[in-house]
């Protein structure tokens, strides 16, 4: 009994199942408003539910036996388009026919390639691996002769119709559909491709393409049968018997022998060897050859890693667009990791690829497949993941396959997949494979959280030693520079980006570690970063990778800060230095001399007031707005008066106003040791303070009593009983209150214990506290002052006294 077809329409369309495995060889084709379906199995099928559920759609079925297997014809009423694809049944997978308004998959393009080497024997040749059988019938509507060759999966056939002056190959969505023009086409069918002739020769004319699409070439680079040849026989006797012919023609006729020495080389993989040979063709002056020679050394030097070589030969002009040279410039532009231009390359040259040898045939699809995969072009790499399932993987080429396929299936969103094909790779004995699939594994599982961050820095760690030299380890590096940035170690962080960079420095992966370095180092010395490392650490590692210092203003306030960090550790001279090179080469204007007075109080703290002066001057300009000015002014009277102009000092802050301008006259009349004025300022300082009832603090007793000492020193009796009277009621601790009391009494000038206090006073050096109070006034304007290792908690004012000690009197007796 026949086997019935199930039908069903839904939305799609109509759909109907065949009661035959994909296993079963098959085709299908249209011709006019007829789909045609070959199956390589004479077993009968009952197509009546197509036409019961196809409805109006369907005008006629019907089914045609043939010598060794069987036709379906189904005939339209009206435009559909048509896909052969596969269903699972239960256990089994059968094929499917939809006749739908829209496509639902598409197949695998087929190509042919033109052979018109010699017109007596030119033929067509379509590369078309496992094939079913070769089917001849006749069309009842066309009376026309039908050569069918059918094939198992995957779905592969003619996008559009082919027509040649001998035969057409028609439109097919499976298979191979050809309507000969002329009874002495003959079709012959191969393990790998079915090759069209007749006698004579078909009449071909060359492709008509544009030169940016590789046309067939002349003479094939490659025979088919010297390929064979080379690699079915011993080695030793067919390198011999080639040698052999080299040695026995005249040196001007060697030039053929040697392309088929290099050719015999290339067959076996010793693309070293073949290089060599075409190295010693293209140095010889009687070379005839040198088209030949010149691509056969460029396709050798790319195989062996010199892509710039090959390109190199392939832009001689004796080569120009014969010998497919696009499809080698794609080639090289791979192996150089220019991605998008090897894809742009691949896809004109699809012919091409498909004449090769299916051992190079399977080299430049894995290439363009991992082009597809690097622009992310994913319909693309599917498309040649299924060309290389089509030829099929050699056992050493299966793990860098596997690679490719996981990383399409990681695209695709298939983790579970993409881990079992990269663990394949990891367990072989391909290095290379084995540690790129490592490193995508190691990221695929911090991707799905399945390993933990320490144990995949460890792994990537180790990889990083374990191979060497490529784009994994670049790639490798730029992953282990980001886990050491989120772990915070920022100097590992840098070294890794900087060693990637120095490996391939225009790699895509290099150029992310590279900004990723950048970004880390802005935020180290820009932003909250680097405030958690040790000022000398985060030092260091400013000189280590100063390159990556950032062009323009954020570069300029990159150094700006670093100088203050640098301040903040007392490392005074390289502050100065980065500044004065900002004041001297960068800067103008306002910008200018607000840099310039960071610089002063650097100078300042590192006790050059000469060099303060200099560059206070050297930045002087009118229009500057007010607080700025009244900072520099402060700052030039300090420095006047470390260097013993004491009046020119006072003169320069004659005119400007403020609390800090009677700290710092309070600090110029005390080195000018003018007593009595510097006590009167600290005594406008406080102003009313007597008057409130608060207890006074360290700081504030420190000044009172060296504002009572100057009294003293002045012998001002009337300052001294005005000041004992507005604070001694203050002063409640009994250390400070005898203190006072001593500075305070009009007699005490010659007392052995007011030489001791009026020591102590003299001995206060004002700098810290007025650099400190200098930060208070100005913060945003300028640089943070060197901070003592014995720093309080609480700030201490100019000029203020250390802690006094506790003073005893000692009573005399007999």
């Amino acid at each position: 009994a026949a086997a019935s077809v199930e039908a069903r329409r839904d939305s799609d369309g109509l759909r109907v199942m065949f009661p035959l495995q994909v296993a079963t060889p098959a085709a299908a084709f249209r011709r006019g408003d007829t789909v045609w379906l070959v199956f390589d199995s004479p077993k009968p099928i009952d197509v009546e539910a197509i036409r019961t559920k196809g409805g109006a759609m369907i005008g006629e079925v019907s089914r045609m036996p043939l010598a060794k297997g069987q036709a379906v014809r189904i005939r339209l009423t009206r435009p559909l388009v048509y896909s052969l694809t596969s269903e699972e049944v239960g256990k089994e997978t059968n094929w499917l026919l939809t006749l739908a308004d829209k496509i639902q998959a598409t197949p695998l393009p087929l190509m042919m390639s033109r052979n018109i080497t010699d017109p007596a024997l030119a033929n067509i040749a379509i590369p078309f691996a496992n094939p079913g059988l070769l089917h001849k019938l006749t069309d009842p509507d066309a009376g026309d002769t039908l050569y069918v060759v059918t094939a198992q999966r995957p779905v592969r056939g003619f996008i559009k119709r082919q027509d040649l002056v001998d035969l057409a190959l028609l439109e097919s969505a499976h298979g191979i559909a050809i309507r000969p023009n002329s009874d002495e086409v003959g079709v012959e069918v191969g393990a790998d491709k079915v090759i069209l002739g007749k006698k004579g020769g078909l009449t071909l004319s060359p492709v008509d393409i544009s030169a940016e699409r590789a046309p067939t070439a002349v003479r094939p680079i490659f025979s088919p049968e010297a390929w064979r040849k080379g690699q079915s026989e011993n080695f030793m006797m067919r390198q011999s018997e080639l040698i052999t012919a080299i040695s026995a023609v005249d040196p001007a006729q060697r030039s053929l022998p040697r392309l088929d020495l290099a050719q015999f080389y290339m067959s076996r993989a010793m693309y070293h060897e073949a290089k060599s040979v075409t190295d010693v063709m293209l140095s010889d002056p009687l070379n005839k050859e040198e088209s030949g020679a010149l691509i056969m050394h460029a396709i050798a030097s790319i195989l062996i890693g010199r892509p710039a070589q090959g390109l190199k030969d392939l832009a001689n002009p004796a080569i120009g667009n014969s010998h497919d040279s696009q499809l080698w410039k794609a080639l090289a532009y791979a192996r150089q990791g220019k991605w998008a231009d090897a894809r742009e390359k691949f896809k004109n040259v699809e012919f091409a690829i498909a004449s090769l040898p299916l051992d190079i045939q399977r080299i430049v699809t894995m290439d363009a497949m991992r082009a597809s995969l690097e622009v992310k072009d994913y319909a693309g790499a599917s498309k040649r993941r299924s060309e290389i399932e089509v030829v099929g993987v050699s056992p050493e080429a299966a793990p860098g396959f596997a690679v490719l396929r996981g990383r399409l299936a990681e695209a695709l969103g298939h983790d579970k997949d993409a881990l079992d094909d990269y663990k394949f790779a990891v367990a072989s004995n391909d290095r290379q494979a084995a540690a790129e699939a490592k490193q995508l594994e190691v990221a695929l599982r911090q991707k799905r959280d399945e390993i933990a961050k320490e144990d995949a820095l460890r792994e990537l760690e180790t990889l990083s030693m374990t191979w060497r030299g490529d784009a994994i380890e670049v790639k490798t590096l730029q992953m282990l520079s980001q886990m050491y940035a989120e772990n915070g170690r920022y100097r590992d962080a840098l070294m890794a980006a900087r060693t990637a960079t120095k490996l391939q420095p225009n790699a895509e992966a290099s150029r992310q570690a590279q900004d990723l370095a950048s970004d880390l180092f802005s935020q180290i010395f820009l932003g909250p970063k680097g405030d958690e490392l040790p000022p000398v650490e985060a030092l260091g590692m400013f000189y280590e990778f100063r390159e990556l210092t950032p062009i323009g203003r954020r570069g300029d306030e990159l150094i700006r800060r670093l100088a203050d960090r640098l301040a903040s550790v007392d490392l005074l001279d390289q502050a100065a230095e980065l500044l004065q090179y900002q004041v001297d080469r960068r800067l103008e204007g306002a910008a200018r001399a607000q840099v310039a007075a960071r610089l002063s109080m650097i100078y300042l703290a590192n006790r050059r007031p000469d060099l303060a002066i200099t560059a206070l001057r050297a930045s002087r300009i009118s229009d500057l707005s007010g607080e700025l000015r009244q900072q520099r002014l402060l700052l030039e009277a300090r420095a006047q008066s470390d260097v013993g102009r004491h009046d020119l000092a006072l003169d320069i802050v004659s005119n400007v106003s403020g609390r800090e301008v009677l700290r710092l006259r309070s600090d110029i009349f005390w080195a000018a040791r003018r007593w009595r004025e510097s006590a009167e300022q600290i005594e406008l300082y406080y102003g009313e303070r007597f008057r409130d009832f608060k207890p006074l603090n360290a700081v504030e007793k420190s000044d009172i009593i060296r504002a009572a000492v100057g009294y003293a020193l002045a012998d001002d009796s009337i300052g001294l009983s005005r000041f004992r009277e507005k604070y001694a009621p203050l002063m409640s601790e009994s250390a400070d209150r005898l203190a006072f009391d001593i500075a305070s009494k009009p007699t005490a000038a010659s007392s052995a214990e007011f030489a001791d206090i009026a020591k102590l006073a003299a001995s206060v050096d004002t700098l810290d506290g007025f650099l400190r109070e200098m930060q208070q006034r100005f913060p945003d304007a300028t640089a943070r002052a060197p901070a003592s290792p014995q720093a309080k908690d609480e700030t201490e004012h100019t000029g203020s006294l250390p802690t006094i000690p506790v003073v005893r009197q000692i009573k005399m007796t007999r």
